[in-house]
């Protein structure tokens, strides 16, 4: 059922209910069930029966919540309330009128009010401070029609909504309107924290579509970057749309994560990537058949020798450029002079990164590429831009004529960073496009 809507009023006998409202009663039961939703009662008599009895021959569900302990004293005197309606699932409060008025209201996600006395005046006011959407039919004799009146009065104003309507089937249509426009949806973007290998607190965004099980994307930014990289972002936001789960995290000691980024290095990025997969697969429900990685620049280093050193299984990956070739990058990145005096004062201040001596040692000789063929398996979009002065595009078309695997994608504008709004449209239209051809 979509929604739960109140009923309540008048709780006299039916042979002593005015005719308009045993008719308007009726109506009102009847087309709740119409629109497809549950409707709710105090489970007495008048009003409330008359609504919950022609609910339940339209074949509709009734929650009627009763103030007795169980259905002997529901029925006996002194409460002698009426035997529940075929359909009518009773919830036996305990509580009393009063407690079973709070229970009732509270689970409704609106409420109509037709005529009604005392008793309905407490349920209003429980409404109107819990925030609820309140319908009162106009026209009715009783307490609801002074209650936009009594708001007025009141020196405490909440979230409740009043809606007013003589007509009892739109009043109803009124009402689920009003539900639908205050209706809080599962969030689409969910703050995850997690703790690496180190009991590092780290910060990652997870994009959950509108899907069972959807594939899942985990995002790597590179040596400079983090999760909030606006490309980043409008890659997440686009692969939500096309049913793909993805999860964007900092890894320790970038962005919103825990740690000094001084102690950086490749093999720590790859524990971290690990302790984020795992976190991401327990935390939701997804297709573990259909895994991706996406890697910026020294992101995608990461992501090969995660997935080398953990036998991660992969259906896919797409670089954003590349770093494996740490070697011969350095005498892209550093002048002798710098490296010397990193190795001597055991770090270098890089704009507004300090590099420790742990990344020097790890990298300075090394030259990660061969660990492709290891991944020989895998298919690989690698995407450069003719621009890059970061990182020269000699280095991306060295891997793509050695590996079969890796298809290699010219961005003639693009610099290292795909910055300018053209580039980074094509570089997501190519990754999209490419992880929905593989997951």
């Amino acid at each position: 059922m979509k929604y739960k809507i109140g009923v309540m009023g008048k709780a006299g006998r039916s042979k002593d209910l005015p005719k308009i409202l045993i008719k308007n009663a009726e109506i009102i039961g009847r087309e709740i069930v119409k629109q497809g939703c549950t409707l709710v009662t105090g489970a007495c008599m008048g009003v409330p029966d008359v609504a919950a009895k022609a609910a339940s021959k339209a074949g509709g569900i009734i929650l009627g919540y009763s103030p007795a302990k169980n259905l002997k004293e529901h029925i006996e005197p002194p409460i002698s309330y009426p035997y529940p309606p075929e359909n009518m699932q009773l919830v036996f409060t305990g509580m009393g009128k009063v407690g079973r008025n709070v229970l009732s209201i509270i689970s409704s996600d609106g409420i109509i009010f037709i005529g009604g006395g005392i008793g309905s005046l407490n349920e209003f006011s429980i409404a109107y401070h819990e925030g609820k959407i309140i319908g009162i039919l106009e026209g009715m004799i009783g307490i609801s029609e002074k209650f936009e009146e009594m708001i007025k009065s009141f020196d405490k104003n909440t979230e409740a909504v009043l809606v007013k309507d003589r007509d009892p089937k739109r009043l109803v249509k009124k009402i689920i309107e009003a539900i639908k426009k205050r209706e809080i949806g599962p969030r689409r973007e969910v703050s995850v924290t997690f703790r690496n290998e180190k009991g590092k607190q780290l910060v990652g965004i997870l994009h959950l579509p509108k899907k069972e099980k959807p594939p899942l994307v985990i995002i790597c930014h590179g040596f400079d970057r983090t999760k909030t990289d606006k490309k980043f972002v409008e890659l997440a936001r686009t692969l939500q749309k096309e049913g793909i789960a993805t999860f964007r995290f900092d890894f320790e000691g970038c962005g919103d994560s825990e740690g000094n980024f001084g102690e950086m290095t490749i093999k720590r990025e790859a524990r971290d990537l690990n302790s984020a997969l795992k976190t991401v697969l327990k935390e939701g429900d997804f297709d573990s058949s259909k895994i991706a990685f996406i890697g910026d620049s020294l992101g995608a280093v990461v992501i090969s020798l995660f997935v080398k050193n953990f036998k991660c299984p992969v259906e896919t990956m797409v670089f954003w450029v590349q770093a494996f070739n740490q070697r011969e990058l350095f005498k892209v990145w550093h002048t002798k002079k710098e490296i010397k005096k990193w190795e001597k004062q055991g770090y270098l201040i890089k704009g507004d990164k300090m590099l420790g001596r742990a990344y020097l040692n790890e990298n300075k000789e090394t030259d990660y590429s061969s660990v492709f063929s290891e991944i020989s398996e895998i298919p690989i979009l690698l995407i450069h831009g003719k621009k890059d002065k970061d990182v020269p595009l000699k280095f991306s078309k060295t891997l793509a004529r050695k590996y079969k695997n890796i298809k290699l994608k010219i961005l003639q504008k693009a610099d290292h960073k795909f910055a300018n709004f053209a580039s980074r449209k094509e570089l997501i239209k190519l990754t999209v496009n490419w992880l929905k051809e593989y997951l």
